[in-house]
């Protein structure tokens, strides 16, 4: 393994931003016949592999707050793209789906996001391209079990809850036990 200073780690993650940055603008365009933006298109797109997913998973898995994703589904929803129902189990749980529509778009934006793909790909070897997919696999796991990273910190917040939230539980019922007596 190559030994890096702090100054290339860094470097290197805005090399990555710089790179994810100017393959959404190539995908804006390419998208734009479609009348969608890239994250429009991974929200269909992961709408296309898991059927009604809530809103609050879809935005968790295309990178939103789950505040932000209403905006992004409402156009969507306007154009007949998608679906939105209340989950039987909580009506405050929206789920989400793929109207036919949708599927059609998608089916038709699909092969032009792969041709996009292959031509941003096309400099480099396939070992190349293997070697960052392995690597950007390994970052992406390391992203999400990093102590920063949004879910990790959920956890964290909630195994902490719990404790304090139990000893506020055993203490009310210490008041209601005394005061009955």
């Amino acid at each position: 393994m190559v030994a890096t200073s702090a100054k290339d780690s860094v470097g290197l993650v805005y090399l990555l931003k710089r790179a994810e940055l100017a393959v959404r603008s190539c995908a804006e365009v390419t998208l734009a016949q479609f009348r969608l933006t890239p994250t429009q298109f991974l929200l269909l797109f992961r709408l296309n592999e898991s059927r009604d997913v809530s809103s609050a998973d879809l935005a968790r898995t295309i990178g939103v707050r789950p505040q932000s994703i209403v905006d992004l589904i409402g156009p969507l929803e306007r154009e007949g793209l998608i679906k939105r129902r209340e989950a039987p189990e909580h009506r405050r749980i929206l789920r989400i789906r793929l109207s036919a529509a949708g599927e059609r778009l998608l089916e038709q934006a699909i092969p032009v996001a792969r041709q996009l793909e292959v031509e941003l790909l096309s400099s480099l070897t396939p070992s190349e391209i293997a070697n960052l997919r392995k690597g950007l696999t390994k970052l992406l796991a390391g992203a999400q079990t990093h102590d920063t990273h949004p879910s990790v910190r959920r956890s964290a917040a909630r195994a902490t809850a719990r404790p304090a939230q139990r000893s506020a539980t055993v203490a009310t019922s210490r008041r209601r036990q005394v005061s009955t007596r």
